[in-house]
């Protein structure tokens, strides 16, 4: 369960205080990291990119602050306007178009992969709220046999693009994952998923299946 608070210990602020205050300190690059927050029912595995439209006033000035500082800030998964207990953390590539009221269309780059560990909604003196992080692994490489198969074959079959097996062990598991264009509920299934070998391989086995289905189906139809 999150532990949620109203009010923000000091040595919580003066962490997330020290993020704006200095750039590419160590401290970006600990393993725990208070962080700027905006809630969201997306996930962004790293290098995935996203446009986001930008209209309360709040998440005007979170926007502000990450690029005056060139810091990224966190999107926690939001389900059912719940804020989950992961998420992804993302930098601000550029802004892509600003509008007469103060909104703007950002492109967001994922980063990084969080367990979120405590949340604040509001982390005032800021209107907008913030985070202590945990980072996740997100280097892992494709090792279980079975899903550097299913790699290969996904990659055969449904994107006509062959690799070998040496090509494939050194592919991440979420490289990989981004291939696949997965829902962003089934994206966060993956990060939570206490095996995630195992579940990125029970997505491709269901995704060649469904592939080879349909391709049966019309073969037949154009058969009759």
């Amino acid at each position: 369960m999150l532990h949620y608070i109203t009010t923000i210990s000091e040595k919580l602020f003066s962490t997330f205080s020290t993020v704006f205050a200095k750039k590419h300190l160590s401290v970006m690059k600990a393993q725990q990291l208070t962080i700027p927050m905006f809630p969201l029912n997306t996930v962004l595995f790293p290098g995935e990119t996203t446009k986001l439209y930008i209209f309360e006033e709040r998440y005007k000035h979170l926007v502000d602050d990450c690029l005056d500082n060139d810091a990224a800030f966190g999107i926690p998964f939001l389900e059912k306007g719940k804020v989950k207990k992961y998420g992804c953390e993302v930098k601000i590539s550029r802004i892509l178009k600003t509008y007469e009221n103060g909104g703007m269309d950002i492109l967001v780059e994922g980063t990084n992969l969080f367990r979120l560990l405590e949340f604040s909604e509001v982390l005032r003196p800021k209107l907008y709220g913030a985070g202590l992080i945990e980072y996740q692994p997100i280097s892992q490489k494709i090792s279980l046999n079975n899903l550097q198969d299913a790699t290969v074959n996904y990659f055969g079959t449904v994107q006509n693009k062959l690799i070998d097996y040496e090509t494939v062990s050194n592919l991440t598991l979420y490289s990989v994952a981004s291939a696949l264009q997965l829902t962003h509920p089934e994206k966060y299934r993956l990060i939570t998923s206490p095996n995630q070998q195992m579940h990125l391989l029970n997505l491709l086995n269901f995704i060649i299946h469904i592939i080879n289905a349909e391709q049966q189906l019309k073969d037949r139809f154009v058969d009759n």
